[in-house]
């Protein structure tokens, strides 16, 4: 494993993180809906022999899902956290040269760069490879040797 690949994917899917936390919880609000509305659903029928109704498997269904989601949300959370973290311990150039590099990052974002910082393009990538080691370190610390 490659630490700058694993730095670089965690910047790339960001953005997407953070959206799937609303899309997961507003997905948790509406399955706790579902399952409250089918607990009050009369259940009459009687099993088969060692199966169970309709609803029965609807309630397990549902409780499966929303245990699963659950789980998701909070490693999501922590993995935008500890990008938070990271991000939050960088200048200003570096955060931005992070967010046009691998967050944001579309068309001629090292030309962009140049000029709103005012840096040679080898500046650029220097301060890049300055900044992506830097945000690792915050993000995950520095073994002990």
């Amino acid at each position: 494993m490659n630490w700058k690949d694993v730095a670089i994917d965690d910047l790339e899917r960001f953005e997407r993180q953070k959206q799937a936390l609303a899309n997961i919880s507003a997905r948790l609000d509406v399955l706790e809906d579902c399952y409250t509305s089918l607990k009050s659903v009369a259940t009459d029928k009687t099993p088969v022999q060692g199966g169970s109704t309709p609803i029965e498997d609807k309630l397990l269904s549902n409780l499966v899902e929303r245990e699963r989601l659950k789980h998701t949300y909070k490693a999501t959370k922590k993995l935008v956290e500890l990008t938070e973290k990271g991000l939050g311990r960088l200048n200003e150039d570096e955060k931005r040269t992070l967010e046009l590099f691998y967050i944001h990052r579309h068309k001629y974002h090292v030309e962009r760069l140049m000029e709103e910082l005012g840096y040679e393009k080898t500046r650029i990538y220097s301060l890049k490879d300055s900044a992506l080691y830097k945000f690792t370190i915050s993000m995950y610390g520095l073994p002990e040797y």
